[in-house]
């Protein structure tokens, strides 16, 4: 598989996360095809009595760009999970900062998060002061996103006081207001590391900073950094043995360990090497492991812009699955999150030209296709679904 930097979760999908984003605050709606209901779909029957557990749940990244898109996805979620986690790129440094309210662009987007939320449903939480890039600091998010930052914060560093004091105040309200059972407070946070080294120790001393304090506040809300997987197993990152202890050392401080990962990056197909890098996990650390995001593509990938061909299939994608449940009940994982519940081609057909290939990469990882047929992986994954909950 032909690799390039762009490609990667930190700068790819992130791209058309902020464009959905717009859509959402512009408040467009309007119908959509209908959603197969999960009622209707075949049983599953339980062929285990072993108890799972984890906690099966995707994230709120919808099939198109209505608001009846995004009302579709979260039914298809509350039928289909035990866990819903929101993911929230870029900070409102200045209300943060200021303890302002929040702009009206930024709390239409979380009210939609929380006002949707299925009833008696797990939830994650995942915000990051990190950009989409993986590379430098969170753009702002007030009216809309990825707005200019404001004067008291550009240019500044991770550790800078005003940094500090904003991204905590940022961590405090979003935690009152969602009130997560589990809460990432950092997204694919190794990337810098690998992007920046240079801004590194900053970023850890706001971590810290900033994980002290909501400990002494919200102690018993268990909290992580997430990692991708495929980059700290990258063997092109340079001293990477290096590399993996000072990611190990970091995330050791938190109650768990948040992974994400997509196969697709390190050219991954077979149910063995899928398996191989899940196994790899527990190399960095003793804490409980959580799939913070994940997927992989169902069809193959053809982006013209890199003269990336990757293959795939329907099949394939349920060997991922099978060997991610598989590797989850073995390590006891906390949760499994899947990135998109469903193809999202709907929302991909509106995306600028230039960003067509980028969403190419994630368009057809979902577990229901884009004429709303399931997958082979959703009845591997229901069917995991269908066994009791183990209690904690």
């Amino acid at each position: 598989m032909k690799k390039n930097a762009r490609f990667e979760p930190g700068s790819g999908r992130p791209v058309f996360i902020r464009f959905f984003a717009v859509l959402i605050a512009l408040g467009l709606q309007g119908g959509g095809s209908p959603l197969q209901p999960a009622e209707s779909y075949p049983a599953v029957p339980v062929k285990e009595a072993v108890e799972r557990p984890f906690y099966l749940g995707f994230t709120s990244w919808a099939s198109g760009p209505t608001l009846e898109d995004v009302a579709r996805t979260y039914r298809f979620i509350s039928q289909n999970a035990d866990i819903l986690t929101e993911h929230i790129e870029g900070v409102p440094w200045f209300e943060a900062l200021h303890d302002r309210p929040f702009a009206k662009g930024f709390q239409q987007n979380i009210e939609l998060g929380r006002g949707n939320r299925p009833a008696g449903m797990k939830l994650v939480l995942a915000i990051s002061p990190l950009n989409m890039g993986r590379n430098s600091l969170a753009g702002y998010f007030g009216e809309k996103e990825n707005m200019p930052l404001p004067d008291d914060i550009s240019g500044k560093a991770f550790n800078d006081p005003a940094i500090k004091k904003a991204y905590l105040n940022y961590c405090l309200r979003m935690a009152d207001y969602f009130k997560p059972d589990y809460f990432i407070i950092g997204i694919e946070t190794n990337e810098l590391l690998k992007n920046t080294p240079e801004q590194w120790e900053g970023f850890v001393e706001l971590s810290q900073h900033v994980h002290s304090e909501l400990k002494k506040k919200l102690p018993d809300l268990p909290m992580a950094q997430s990692v991708t997987l495929h980059v700290l197993l990258d063997k092109k990152v340079p001293n990477l043995d290096r590399y993996q202890k000072r990611i190990a050392e970091f995330i050791s401080a938190y109650d768990f360990n948040a992974v994400s990962f997509y196969p697709f990056f390190m050219g991954l197909h077979q149910y063995d090497e899928f398996a191989k890098a899940l196994k790899s996990i527990r190399q960095f650390g003793t804490k409980p492991i959580a799939i913070s995001e994940c997927g992989h593509p169902a069809e193959p990938i053809v982006a013209k812009t890199w003269n990336l061909n990757i293959p795939s299939s329907p099949e394939e994608q349920d060997q991922f699955v099978q060997a991610l449940l598989k590797q989850a009940q073995e390590d006891k994982y906390l949760f499994v999150t899947q990135y998109a519940a469903l193809d999202f081609d709907e929302l991909w057909k509106i995306f600028p030209d230039e960003v067509k290939d980028l969403g190419r990469l994630w368009r057809d990882t979902g577990l229901v296709d884009e004429s709303n047929t399931p997958r082979p992986a959703l009845e591997t994954w229901r069917r995991a679904l269908a066994r009791k909950k183990m209690t904690p």
